[in-house]
Formats: structure tokens, C-alpha cells, sequence
């Protein structure tokens, strides 16, 4: 069938801003345009073709295969790993797409009952899949939804909902921060050459350095690593990142400060984003990894003048979006291990009831 004019070559139906269905992608052009129009986590169910999800994997996806023959229906607890790792992604922000082979039957019954397990109960399940063409489409797989809906019910202390509300919208703040690094980029371009090997790609020399965040930094790198990597990914960096931590915390022990008077290389750790000599976030990584190609007399400067009046502000506008009031100064900054682990969230409600009990 000819496509229209313009069209994508995959046709993404959308349930809720973050969750798609369809069916099976059958060539690269089609995993570009699914990847082109925002989609970044799959949900494979084709037990027909055992290499897609890996197919998928490989061209950058984060990919949970549930494999189910066409007209059955998963087994309890296959499907209940299933829909908890989605529910894990669409938290984090990603947005996924699920299929099978044509988008129908199998789809339709994971689908619905995720919609269970978000408490829409099987009448409102009904109303959102009404007019898609993922249903339930045998006896087998309607009789499981039967059985999940029994075990999932319906939620009746507020009203049900497939999306997760954020309290703060964050898109403003990142914006703010992704133009500031544009500028940080072409200042580096004016001094070197477009040749000239990046931090984290054409060398590692940077890799063995501690590094700083500021707040506003630590919220955006953590929302990348939680919307482009796989959970497995996630997991191993928040294991590496815990140990780098430590090593850190016992390197600096007895130091005022630590900055360049230690090195990670020292006692034998690097970055733990840094892998196979190639930096997992490598387009999301820190501006004092951007700019460390820059002579010390430029780059001096360019913090001076630009990025660290820009960081500060923009800290304190999201601690105050986060927390409702202004803080008398700008968040502490924060070491990469402890953004990439996770324990920088400590860190801030620390700060906050330091800031409270004043």
C-alpha cells in the first residue's frame, strides 16, 4: 500500500501522550520514524520473531520482550513483570510503544490490562480502547483480563488515571539549561578546531577527574539517564556510580576541598558513565566536561562570565519550583557519583530542612 505524501513510514496510535500501540516494525526505515515521533522504550510481545526485540535493542531502544504466541494470552506472572516495568517507564518520563505482530489481539490484551492495573476497572477500559483496533481478540485472552481485572480492581479513593501527574513541569527549566550549553558548544568550536577529540569520545583524559554539578545540572542529567537508558543500564551505573562514591569519599578523606589536588585515576576509578572509553550520556554530559578541551585562560572566563551566573539562577529557580519558597543561596553542588546513584535527592531534602530549621 502506498503511503500518503509526507506520511511516516509507521503509524504510531497514541493512548495517552506516552503510550502508543502497533504492529510489528518490518524495516529500518520504520524504527526511525517510531523513533523520530518520540518514542523511546518498547514493549515487544512477537514470539514469532525471535530476533526483533534484539533488532529493536540495537537500534537504540529500551525493549522489554514478553513473548506470546498469536491468539494466546501470557501467563500471570510473565505479565505482571511486563506491565511493572512499563509502569516504571512511563514514570520515568519515556514513551513506549507496544505490538505484536499486527497490534491486535496481543497488544489489545496487555494493553487493557494495563488499564486494569491502573485502576480503570474493566468499564472505563472499555471507553479508552473504543475505537482502537488493539483488542482482546480470543477466548483465552479475554478469560486472563477477566481474571486480572478480579485481582487488580478498580480504584475508588481518587479518580484513575493512566498518566503519572508531575507536579513540576520541568520543560521551561530544561530549555533554559540546553540553550545555555549550545552557547558553551560554539565557544568551544571558536577556540578549537571541529577535529579536535571531545571529552568522553576522542579521549578519556577527563574521565579521571572529579566533577561538579550544580542543581540545575544534577535534575537534567538524571532525567536523561532515565529516559534514554534501559533499566538494566540504570541499574549497573547506579551499582558503578555507588562504588565510585566510595572511593571518592575515601580519596578526599581529610581534604578541604576536592579538586585538582586528587585524581580518580589514583586509586584506580573513572567516571561512571565512562564505558568501553565512550561516555553513555554523551550528548546530555556536564558543561566542565564540555568545556575541558578549552585553554584554562578561556575557560576560566567562560565560567566566570556566562555558565556559573546562568547555573546558579536557573538552581534556584527550579529549587523553587520544586519546593514553593527562595532559597537564601544557591543548592550545594553535587559530585556526579551521587547524581548518577541517585543519593543527590538526599542530599537536597537534606538542604531543604537545613533551610527550613533557620
Amino acid at each position: 500500500m502506498l503511503r500518503k505524501k509526507d506520511a511516516p513510514a509507521y503509524t504510531l496510535h497514541w493512548v495517552t501522550d506516552q503510550l502508543a500501540v502497533g504492529q510489528a516494525p518490518m524495516s529500518y526505515d520504520q524504527l526511525d520514524a517510531i523513533k523520530e515521533q518520540g518514542v523511546t522504550a518498547i514493549l515487544n510481545l512477537c514470539a514469532e520473531f525471535c530476533d526483533l526485540h534484539d533488532i529493536e535493542a540495537n537500534h537504540g531502544f529500551d525493549v522489554y520482550y514478553l513473548p506470546i504466541p498469536d491468539e494466546e494470552a501470557p501467563d500471570m506472572p510473565a505479565m505482571e513483570e511486563a506491565l511493572a516495568w512499563l509502569d516504571e517507564a512511563i514514570y520515568l518520563g519515556k514513551k513506549v510503544l507496544i505490538h505484536c505482530r499486527h497490534g491486535i489481539g496481543r497488544t489489545g490484551t496487555v494493553l487493557n490490562a494495563y488499564l486494569l492495573r491502573r485502576g480503570l476497572g474493566h468499564k472505563l477500559a472499555g471507553k479508552k480502547l473504543k475505537g482502537l483496533k488493539s483488542q482482546p481478540a480470543s477466548f483465552n485472552q479475554w478469560w486472563t483480563l477477566r481474571k486480572y481485572g478480579r485481582r487488580a480492581g478498580k480504584l475508588t479513593v481518587r479518580e484513575p488515571s493512566l498518566e503519572y501527574k508531575h507536579l513540576v513541569d520541568l520543560s521551561p527549566f530544561f530549555g533554559d539549561y540546553e540553550a545555555l550549553v549550545q552557547r558553551a558548544e560554539d565557544r568551544v568550536l571558536d577556540e578549537e578546531d571541529e577535529s579536535v577529540p571531545r571529552c568522553g569520545m576522542g579521549h578519556v583524559r577527563c574521565c579521571t577527574r572529579p566533577i561538579r554539578l550544580s542543581f540545575a545540572e544534577a535534575v537534567y542529567l538524571s532525567h536523561q539517564m532515565n529516559v534514554s537508558l534501559s533499566s538494566e543500564k540504570r541499574q549497573e551505573l547506579i551499582a558503578r556510580a555507588m562504588e565510585t562514591a566510595r572511593t571518592e569519599a575515601t580519596t578526599t578523606r581529610g581534604l578541604e576541598s576536592a579538586t585538582d589536588e586528587w585524581c580518580l585515576a589514583e586509586s584506580g576509578a573513572v567516571c561512571p558513565l565512562l564505558e568501553e572509553e565512550h561516555c553513555l550520556l554523551f550528548d546530555s554530559r556536564p558543561l566542565q566536561c564540555r568545556t575541558f578541551e578549552l585553554p584554562e585562560g578561556a575557560q576560566e572566563e567562560l565560567w566566570n562570565n556566562e555558565l556559573e551566573p546562568v547555573l546558579g539562577k536557573l538552581s534556584q529557580d527550579i529549587f523553587l519550583a520544586f519546593t514553593g519558597f527562595f532559597p537564601d543561596q544557591s543548592p550545594p553542588r553535587l559530585t556526579l557519583p551521587d547524581v548518577v546513584s541517585g543519593r543527590y535527592v538526599q542530599r537536597f531534602f537534606k538542604y531543604l530542612l537545613e533551610h527550613q530549621s533557620r
